[in-house]
């Protein structure tokens, strides 16, 4: 289980670290706190066809100081139009990113307290049924003399025991699926803050790189 978990993670560390910025240029997405303006044209006297909540992702047309893009409402409609290049980067904002390990770190909570649950509850079978043992055994050894009630006496014994033993076995089971959850968790987590590390050096360095390249058109011109 381990394993198949931290395969897609290996995966896909792999591709954020093999693959260039370039090829993630057909995306985009709003990293503006609030939202961004979509305008009609390539400034700010154009009129807004729409304003893009935050983490939204758009398809890139073009990119200039301004970048075209196509946006997708929530209603299904789609709209062309033209966003301030610094309202966007190439992945999402980290509070989204963020959001969504929020929202899977309490799914996996709450599927470690079911989990814990279970266990309570077989434990507490575990015990009606190791006091029902007990008590068969006891009438077992005082019914010896009659062998009917002996007979049907030492079926319930063997039943009793039979399911003692399934319930011992469900335990552990759920006992390892407990600590694989916990495991899983702490790995996405250090994972999670990992990525969000190599995202925030990431935005600086295309930052840096996007000032430069306007300080040296302005020069140039």
């Amino acid at each position: 289980m381990k394993r198949s978990f931290l395969l897609p993670i290996a995966v896909l560390l792999l591709t954020i670290t093999c693959f260039p910025a370039s090829s993630w240029g057909a995306r985009a997405y709003v990293t503006d706190p609030k939202e961004a303006a979509l305008r009609a044209g390539p400034g700010k006297n154009y009129k807004v066809l729409s304003m893009i909540p935050s983490g939204t992702g758009l398809e890139v047309l073009k990119t200039a100081e301004w970048i075209q893009v196509r946006y997708t409402g929530a209603a299904g409609e789609i709209k062309d139009g033209w966003v301030q290049n610094s309202s966007v980067a190439p992945f999402p904002p980290e509070s989204v990113f963020i959001k969504e390990l929020q929202e899977e770190n309490a799914q996996l909570n709450e599927r470690l307290s079911n989990l814990e649950k279970e266990k309570a509850d077989i434990s507490q079978k575990e015990k009606e049924l190791a006091d029902k043992l007990k008590k068969t055994e006891t009438a077992y050894e005082s019914l010896k003399s009659g062998a009917a009630n002996v007979l049907r006496m030492k079926e319930e014994a063997d039943a009793a025991k039979a399911a003692l033993a399934s319930a011992e076995e469900n335990i552990q089971a759920l006992i390892q699926e407990n600590e694989d959850l916990k495991f899983s968790a702490r790995i996405k987590w250090f994972i999670a803050g990992a990525l969000v590390l190599l995202f925030g050096w990431f935005l600086g360095w295309l930052t840096s790189r996007s000032r430069k390249r306007h300080r040296s058109t302005y020069y140039t011109i």
